[in-house]
């Protein structure tokens, strides 16, 4: 089983006391989003990220915020060794849930080489404008066994679509009318330049990660705005992006530092050589070419 995969079992019902939703919403399309989307669309990569630290690690989040609001948040503090996290925006200073904020771009990291065991980010990609950098600087801080955990956006989402057709004023317009509830304050630039998985896989590549990808669906909240339109997105999500995975709201990845992945596999030969065939050894053997090669 994927890493990704191993949490499938663990999001049968919101996070204790979490909200399924955000923002103004009608009572009929609460029923509705109830009705076809009763886990939170946070769940799942709140789980894969708790199953995947420890509390000696030290973590980085960018793009982590301020923290308040409509803003998202992880309750790290006192489950790892050190909960870090940066933003280019000044309220990352306040936010109560880190143990260090630094306001500085995710391109130019102020910390030295190989410090943390993990880093992440959430509905952070769309918004690098020079994500290879922007992760070279992640691979450089990690340390050679580290993780890197995200959930972005899908460019080919119908929402995304026509976001990156329009202008900031009506991104800033349409989310505090029709959205989730955030302010003007709230909606940042988006680029688009890692929410697509061919770019992802190709960058990360670059940046010496092997990586695993997941489309997932999520609920038209952009069309939250009268159960019709509402209705119109869950048909569109059970066929259109059902069948075809691209199409799908969110990308979640786990990315792996090719070194870490060599590591597991030397692992498993040290420790299994011995009762290994043939063939065994030709499995192993194709895995690590294939690490090497992708």
């Amino acid at each position: 089983m994927t890493i990704v995969g191993a949490v499938e079992s663990a999001e049968r019902r919101p996070e204790g006391g979490e909200s399924l939703f955000e923002g103004r919403l009608s009572d009929p399309v609460q029923r509705l989003w109830l009705r076809y989307f009763p886990v939170s669309r946070h769940a799942r990569f709140k789980e894969l990220l708790l199953r995947n630290i420890r509390p000696t690690d030290h973590v980085l989040e960018t793009g982590a915020g301020s923290g308040t609001a409509n803003q998202n948040h992880f309750d790290l503090r006192g489950k790892v060794a050190r909960y870090v996290g940066t933003d280019p925006d000044k309220s990352v200073l306040g936010n109560p849930y880190l143990d260090e904020a630094y306001q500085c771009a995710a391109d130019s990291l102020p910390f030295p080489d190989e410090s943390f065991e993990v880093a992440f980010h959430y509905y952070v990609g769309e918004h690098f404008e020079a994500p290879l950098a922007c992760h070279g600087e992640i691979a450089r801080v990690l340390k050679p066994v580290g993780l890197l955990l995200f959930q972005t956006a899908s460019r080919y989402w119908y929402p995304m679509l026509a976001a990156q057709v329009t202008p900031q004023w009506f991104h800033e317009f349409y989310v505090r009318r029709f959205g989730s509830g955030r302010t003007e304050n709230e909606v940042f630039p988006t680029y688009y330049r890692f929410n697509a998985e061919h770019a992802i896989r190709e960058q990360l590549k670059n940046c010496g990660f092997a990586c695993e990808l997941e489309h997932r669906r999520v609920a038209p909240g952009y069309l939250r705005f009268s159960r019709l339109s509402f209705l119109l997105g869950v048909l569109y999500e059970r066929t259109m992006e059902k069948k075809i995975p691209a199409l799908r709201g969110v990308i979640i990845g786990v990315a792996r530092k090719k070194t870490a992945v060599l590591h597991d596999i030397v692992q498993q030969v040290e420790c299994g050589t011995a009762g290994l065939n043939d063939s065994g050894l030709k499995r192993i053997s194709q895995r690590l070419t294939h690490q090497l090669e992708d």
